[in-house]
């Protein structure tokens, strides 16, 4: 069997097996592109607050407040503004197992509101997007839907007609019959969107399977991975100030902090997330590893410094949520979103025009077969043996 005939019978299958769900995974991913800007417009009293110069409160002040706001969450990470309108931001664990957002002034400390994950409108689309409303198993079968969709793109790359003649296959017939229409549109949505679609499809099984891809990538490239990192533990010390460790981060690795991770265990460390000038991750793939005992500066990981394998794992957000190229890539992959959700409709409609020629094609034999076969009867007449 030749290429084009594998790549035909792959494209029809998978295309009616998983073309549901692929619609529906990538409808919520297009609305996700610009989740946090569509969650300030509906919570505008939560995330913007009236700018006043560079006279923020401390992070430890934000940490005592928190604490004494939320005395039984266990607080994850504070994510620090990014602008001089936003706002703090503290991830919460829940005694529940959940996990909820606070926003706080930076100006004032005061606490804005949270919001408990799973309760918003955003969080809710994430959860399909992510998992399918179905936990682990949910989000085992989106990665497996995105590896459906990396062989439907490759596939139809390998089917589309532009490749025997260029024009024809970007050509959309708007004056032919309905079925030519709809073809047309099928193979030039899908050559257009096919490179967008592998990159967003790879990307997203890659992150979805993360434990496995991230161990293939170290393997195949030869970088061993760094590790773990504890703080010796000190009986009965004092905390290090969150203010006197973000010092420390920023003594050795000057740039913009993002957030700063707070050690859940005794051996615990503080991680402060660092975004560089000219990386395009949106929350920096850089880290400075603290003792959370001493302060002491445990590993330092530059983004643009660190092994290939890193950085190629660094990779995988940004492209996925299509970050590479600031506004201009988001918008484009807002419409490109939009394209499973077309062609699996027009893919629909080609495959029930094919099962209806298909099956005239069969009510036509089976009648000729039946012409063919049928024994000629004689007239009673003829019969007679004496005539």
């Amino acid at each position: 069997m030749k290429l084009r005939q594998i790549a035909l019978v792959l494209h029809r299958y998978l295309g009616a097996i998983v073309g549901i769900l692929l619609a529906i995974v990538s409808l919520t991913g297009s609305s996700l592109v610009f989740s946090k800007e569509i969650n300030v417009f509906l919570n505008p009293q939560m995330f913007q607050v009236i700018p006043q110069g560079d006279r923020r409160v401390s992070i430890q002040f934000v940490l005592e407040t928190i604490r004494s706001a939320y005395p039984d969450w266990q607080l994850n990470f504070i994510e620090l503004p990014r602008t001089l309108d936003s706002v703090y931001t503290a991830r919460m664990l829940l005694n529940s197992g959940g996990f909820a957002y606070v926003y706080l002034n930076p100006y004032t400390g005061e606490v804005l509101g949270f919001q408990q994950w799973g309760r918003t409108v955003m969080s809710f689309i994430y959860n399909i997007h992510v998992n399918l409303l179905a936990g682990k198993a949910g989000e085992i079968i989106v990665g497996i839907c995105g590896v459906m969709l990396l062989l439907l793109s490759v596939t139809g790359i390998i089917l589309w007609p532009g490749w025997k003649k260029l024009v024809a296959g970007f050509a959309i017939r708007w004056r032919s019959s309905a079925q030519l229409i709809n073809y047309d549109i099928h193979k030039v949505g899908g050559i257009l969107s096919g490179v967008f679609l592998i990159a967003i499809a790879s990307t997203g099984t890659a992150m979805i399977f993360h434990t496995q891809f991230n161990g293939m990538i170290y393997s195949l490239i030869g970088t061993p991975k760094l590790p773990e990192l504890t703080s010796t533990f000190v009986p009965n010390s004092v905390p290090i100030s969150a203010d006197i460790i973000l010092q420390k981060a920023d003594l050795v690795l000057p740039g913009k902090t993002i957030y700063i991770t707070f050690p859940r265990q005794p051996q615990g460390t503080f991680v402060v997330r660092k975004k560089l000038a000219g990386d395009i991750h949106p929350n920096g793939s850089s880290n400075v590893y603290l003792d959370r005992h001493s302060g002491k500066v445990l590993r330092v990981e530059n983004g643009f410094t660190a092994p290939l394998a890193s950085q190629i794992i660094n990779l995988l957000f940004p492209v996925h949520i299509g970050a590479v190229a600031g506004l201009t890539t988001r918008i484009l992959y807002v419409f490109i979103g939009l394209t499973p959700t077309l062609l699996s409709i027009t893919g629909l409609l080609i495959w029930r025009r094919r099962q209806w020629k298909l099956a005239q094609r069969r009510e036509a034999s089976r009648q000729i077969n039946a012409i063919v076969t049928e024994p000629q009867k004689l007239s009673p007449i003829a019969e007679w043996p004496w005539f």
